[in-house]
C-alpha cells in the first residue's frame, strides 16, 4: 500500500469528517469510517477505537471498537474494582487524567510491557499501538486509539497525516457525545419514548396526544413506619432494590416507567388497537414482581392495573414541565392500588382487564373508588 503524505490525503480526511462525519448514525460507523478512510490514504489501521466518559445510570465509560476483519462494536465500561484497576493500569488512563498520548512500538519488548494491553496485542500479531487524546470544548480529553500490524508500523507521515486529523474529528466525535448525553438524561429522568419525543420537539406546555395503555400503578405498604424504624442507608438500599425489580420487569415486557413518587411508581404499556397484548406484558410483568419478591421480608408492596386511553405529554407550569400521562384511567389505577391492602392482595385489576385477560382471576367484589362514580368490581390472580 503506497504511503500518500499529508497533502491531498489529510484533506480528504478533513473534508469528508467534516461534512460527512456529523451524517454518521453512531459514533461506531464513525469510527468505522474514519478507519477505511485512514486505510485509503495508505494508513494501514487494523484495529482503533473511541472511547469517552459519559453520564450514564450505570456504565462509566462508552467505547467503540473497530477491526478490519469484525468491523466496529460498541462496549461499555462499568466502573467496577477490577475494571477500574485495568483502566489504571492502561494507557487511556494517562490520556482521560492527563492528555497523555502513548505509543507503543510492539515488536520492541521494553516498550510493549510497559502496559498489559501491549502484551495482549502482540500475542495478537499487531505492532504498533497509538493512543492519543481528543481535546474537548470544556477541557476533558477523550481517546483514539490505533493499532497496525504492518511489520514497518506507522510511518511518521502515517502520524502526520493522523494528527492533522485530530481536531476534526474530535469535533465530530463531541457533537455525538452531547446528543448521547442528553439522550441518556431523558431516557434516565423521562424514560425512552418520553425522552425522544422530548428531544423531538415536544417541549411546550400541552404538547403531546392521547394514547391507549394499560395503566401500572404501585406502591409500598407502611413506608412511613418502615422509614423511621431503619436507617437512611438501609431505606436506600431497599427502595433501590424495590423499583430495581420493578422497573427490569417492566421494561423487559415493553412497559415505560414514567415516574417515581415517594414509594409509588406509575407506569404505561402503550399499544395500538392491540390491548390484549398490552394486558399480556403487563400481567406477565406483574407476576414477574410477585414471583421475584415472594417471602422478602421487610416490606409489603401493592400494583394496581387497569387499562384506558390517557393523555400522554407536557404538564406543569412555566418552564417547569413533566412527561407523564394524566386521565380517569390513571386515577383508576391509582384507587384500584390503594385497596391492596384492605383486601390483603399485592395485584389487583379491573373489570376491563380481566376482560382481555387469558389468566385466572378471582372477583373480590364490587368496590367504591374515590373520585369514581360507579363501584368497580375488582380482581385478584387465583393462586
Amino acid at each position: 500500500m503506497t504511503k500518500t503524505g499529508i497533502g491531498p490525503a489529510n484533506h480528504g480526511i478533513v473534508r469528508w469528517l467534516m461534512t460527512e462525519g456529523p451524517k454518521q448514525a453512531e459514533p461506531s460507523a464513525l469510527l468505522h469510517s474514519f478507519s477505511l478512510k485512514l486505510r485509503e490514504a495508505g494508513v494501514e489501521v487494523d484495529r482503533s477505537t473511541l472511547g469517552a466518559p459519559i453520564l450514564h445510570p450505570i456504565a462509566k465509560s462508552s467505547f467503540v471498537f473497530w477491526d478490519i476483519d469484525s468491523g466496529p462494536d460498541q462496549r461499555w465500561f462499568l466502573y467496577t474494582p477490577d475494571q477500574l484497576e485495568m483502566l489504571k493500569a492502561s494507557p487511556i488512563h494517562g490520556i482521560y487524567t492527563r492528555g497523555e498520548a502513548t505509543s507503543l512500538r510492539l515488536d520492541q519488548p521494553g516498550d510493549r510491557s510497559r502496559y498489559p494491553i501491549g502484551e495482549d496485542l502482540w500475542a495478537e500479531g499487531y505492532v504498533q499501538y497509538e493512543a492519543l487524546p481528543l481535546r474537548f470544548s470544556d477541557g476533558t480529553h477523550k481517546v483514539l486509539t490505533l493499532a497496525t500490524k504492518s511489520a514497518d508500523g506507522f510511518s511518521e507521515a502515517d502520524k502526520a497525516l493522523i494528527e492533522a486529523a485530530l481536531p476534526a474529528l474530535t469535533l465530530v466525535f463531541e457533537g455525538f457525545i452531547a446528543r448521547n448525553t442528553a439522550k441518556t438524561l431523558m431516557e434516565t429522568y423521562v424514560g425512552k419514548r418520553a425522552g425522544l419525543r422530548v428531544l423531538d420537539g415536544e417541549i411546550a406546555r400541552g404538547d403531546g396526544s392521547y394514547i391507549d395503555a394499560v395503566i401500572w400503578f404501585s406502591d409500598l405498604r407502611g413506608f412511613t413506619s418502615l422509614a423511621q424504624s431503619r436507617g437512611d442507608d438501609e431505606i436506600l438500599r431497599l427502595l433501590n432494590d424495590y423499583f430495581g425489580s420493578l422497573t427490569d420487569a417492566i421494561e423487559e415486557h415493553s412497559g415505560e416507567v414514567l415516574k417515581f413518587i415517594g414509594d409509588a411508581l406509575l407506569a404505561v404499556f402503550p399499544h395500538q388497537n392491540d390491548v390484549r397484548s398490552a394486558v399480556a406484558r403487563a400481567e406477565a410483568a406483574a407476576m414477574k414482581v410477585l414471583d421475584e419478591n415472594k417471602g422478602q421480608s421487610g416490606f409489603s408492596f401493592g400494583i394496581g392495573l387497569h387499562p384506558g386511553t390517557v393523555f400522554y405529554g407536557n404538564i406543569g407550569g412555566g418552564n417547569r414541565l413533566d412527561f407523564t400521562v394524566i386521565g380517569s384511567s390513571v386515577n383508576i389505577a391509582s384507587r384500584i392500588e390503594g385497596l391492596c391492602s384492605e383486601l390483603d392482595q399485592t395485584l389487583l385489576t379491573s373489570a376491563d382487564f380481566v376482560e382481555k385477560s387469558s389468566l385466572a382471576w378471582k372477583s373480590m367484589g364490587k368496590r367504591s373508588l374515590k373520585g369514581v362514580t360507579e363501584p368497580f368490581e375488582i380482581f385478584a390472580p387465583v393462586n
